[in-house]
């Protein structure tokens, strides 16, 4: 969908069209399940804060001013109702449904047969399982900035705009988490802090 083609869906939309809105909210269905999901790590938590994201969208869609980015928008209700829900909830409730299904795991197992050494896929895995649990302990608000930034693309102005803050703030976020997960991975690579 070209921005003209999205313009004029909203404009229907903040019209009343709930088939306009509908159609706006299959566009960015995946990429607003996929950030919230980066942040809660449950599909459950996910799937209810994709919805009232959409609901709520739809309700506030007649005060979203057409000369703004709708995707910036749609990110920042998205992300705003996964920090507040992240607040209220238990830490205990971040539980790694996708990584630990049975699926994945012989999915993964499957494609590291054929390309590298049993010893080489164990150490992928713990790899991996190192860098999952290394994101996962960032902060809430770094977390939620690296994932705009690094896992949905988006410029570092972009991210910004849906947290809140300035260029300079995500950037410094980022950089922060950058230096946690690499802290956390170190004694991975072998490396020792210096003293």
């Amino acid at each position: 969908m070209n921005r003209e083609e999205e313009r004029q869906l909203i404009q229907q939309a903040q019209q009343g069209n709930a088939e306009a809105f509908m159609t706006l909210a299959r566009t960015y269905q995946s990429r607003v399940f996929n950030l919230i999901y980066r942040l809660t790590k449950n599909r459950e938590d996910t799937a209810d804060l994709t919805q009232e994201t959409f609901l709520k969208a739809f309700r506030a869609i007649k005060e979203f001013r057409v000369s703004s980015s709708f995707h910036t928008w749609l990110h920042r209700i998205a992300v705003n109702l996964s920090l507040n829900f992240l607040k209220k909830s238990e830490p205990q409730k971040n539980y790694r449904e996708y990584f630990n299904s049975r699926e994945d795991r012989d999915r993964d197992n499957k494609l590291a047969n054929n390309f590298i050494s049993p010893e080489n896929a164990s150490e992928a895995e713990q790899l991996k399982a190192s860098l999952e649990k290394a994101f996962d302990g960032l902060p809430t608000i770094y977390k939620a900035a690296f994932s705009l930034v690094v896992f949905q693309g988006m410029s570092h102005k972009e991210a910004a705009e849906v947290l809140g803050c300035s260029e300079g703030t995500v950037s410094w976020r980022i950089h922060q988490a950058r230096r946690m997960i690499k802290e956390k991975l170190d004694p991975y690579f072998g490396r020792t802090k210096e003293t």
